[in-house]
């Protein structure tokens, strides 16, 4: 039987408080735990009577209960900031419209044991209930439940009391969905009240690693002193790119901020915020940061290419060291590749600071966005031998957005392509992303390289000409 904390490290969330706790009232005695997402990919799941369920996101909830006595995990996963969607098919009114489940989940389990840094783990004994506040109820995994029996995994008196388990749960929380999202709000209050008095985030090994990481020191740093040299003029803060993709490496990437402003900086404003941006390049990971401004009035309704006021890479910091005045003067223009960073802040990225992420970007056009991911893939037949990886990933990427609407980080572009290319192929991909996740050891076969972009560039062409 597999192990999961109720922390769900696995689930890829890169920035999130977790609370773990126990409550004692007559209406609860047991285990609580809360996850409050900040980032992370939207993910749904399809139901018969609720249709798409989201169940991750930015702005989501979990309230994970465990009540003594019982081999439950209850999960409720709720609707960011109160809504619950506008795809909801007969969305019932709630009790407290504060706490919007999206969708319930209840893991029958063997047991709770705790690690090292004291967060609960639950023992899963595979059978599962899932049920929607539109009254879908399904009883999932008895396969595996079934197989584990089988095989010997589970006794007979373990199979026996998963089943029984089930059958309370079936008549506890399902018989009347609006009884159990109500008693659930009741408890999602004590430990929201619990948190505003100061509960403290639970120091999981996640969130320690975040917190010593220098992609959070430095985001950190940036935001705040972005705030200082800025004032009211500045709009918010915005982190995009493969930090908020689940593909992070401080070995290979880089951290991809955008600034929104209202107004344009002088000169003098500049150069304090360069001052800033390269002193804080100095303590990034090794590719360092990249950063463009933005004035709020170019990104709703969207421009292209797209006016920015200033942009800092690592690539330009000789220039800035050498000559400020003339750097801070000519760093500003447009920028193509900006339509692509907009499109992936409002598929998946971060607001560190200000005004939320859909009162500040547009809808970027999908002729803009596909002109804007053309760029870094033209040249790709005569430069594949240059950079194999980046090319053959970024490549992947650009086919599967083309091809199936996916706006992906180069790792998942990759693992796309193994299950949507010719298998003649996968090897190759295999190694682009086996060097993407820092190995060091690699070669390419370079014919099937160029012959594996000019195969993906004719898939491109092809579709983008239709």
């Amino acid at each position: 039987m597999k192990h999961k904390r109720l922390n769900r490290d696995g689930w890829g969330f890169t920035y999130y408080p977790y609370y773990q706790m126990r409550i004692d009232d007559e209406l609860f005695h047991g285990l609580a735990c809360l996850i409050k997402m900040t980032d992370g990919e939207e993910n749904y799941w399809e139901t018969p009577k609720a249709g798409r369920v989201q169940v991750t996101g930015a702005g989501m909830s979990w309230l994970e209960l465990v009540p003594d006595d019982t081999s439950r995990v209850i999960t409720v996963m709720y609707f960011p900031e109160g809504t619950h969607g506008d795809e909801r098919n007969n969305y019932p009114v709630l009790s407290d419209k504060r706490y919007q489940p999206s969708i319930y989940y209840v893991d029958i389990t063997e047991g709770i044991e705790y690690d090292e840094f004291g967060i609960a783990t639950y023992i899963d004994k595979y059978l599962d209930v899932i049920f929607t506040p539109e009254g879908d109820v399904k009883i999932d995994d008895r396969d595996e439940l079934d197989a584990a029996y089988a095989s010997g995994e589970l006794t007979k008196e373990q199979y026996d009391a998963a089943l029984q388990e089930c059958d309370s749960i079936l008549k506890e929380y399902c018989e009347d969905i609006s009884k159990t999202d109500a008693w659930c709000a009741k408890i999602r209050d004590m430990v929201e009240e619990r948190i505003k008095a100061g509960e403290p985030v639970k120091p999981c090994k996640e969130v320690l690693e975040l917190h010593n990481s220098k992609l959070y020191k430095v985001t950190t740093q940036f935001t705040e002193q972005a705030r200082e040299i800025l004032g009211d003029n500045l709009t918010g803060v915005y982190l995009h790119g493969s930090a908020v993709m689940g593909c992070y490496n401080p070995e290979k990437s880089d951290i991809d901020l955008i600034v929104v402003v209202d107004n344009s900086l002088s000169d003098e404003v500049k150069r304090k915020f360069m001052d800033m941006v390269v002193a804080l390049n100095e303590e990034g990971p090794a590719k360092g940061i990249e950063m463009s401004i933005v004035r709020k009035a170019d990104c709703n309704p969207f421009i292209y290419p797209t006016p920015f006021e200033l942009h800092f890479s690592a690539m330009h910091i000789g220039w800035y060291r050498d000559n400020p005045e003339d750097y801070v003067r000519k760093m500003n223009g447009t920028d193509a590749d900006l339509a692509a960073h907009f499109t992936i802040i409002k598929k998946r990225g971060k607001c560190l600071y200000g005004t939320p992420i859909d009162e500040v970007f547009g809808t970027v056009p999908k002729a803009d966005y596909i002109d804007s991911i053309w760029n870094d893939i033209a040249e790709a037949e005569d430069e594949i031998a240059d950079n194999p990886m980046y090319l053959i990933l970024n490549l992947a990427r650009v086919l599967a957005y083309l091809q199936d609407s996916l706006v992906l980080s180069k790792k998942e572009g990759g693992e796309w392509a193994l299950r949507s290319i010719p298998g003649m192929y996968h090897d190759l991909i295999k190694t682009a992303l086996s060097e993407y996740a820092g190995a060091t050891d690699i070669s390419y076969d370079m014919n099937l390289a160029k012959e594996c972009a000019g195969y993906m560039m004719g898939e491109i062409v092809r579709i983008k000409g239709k």
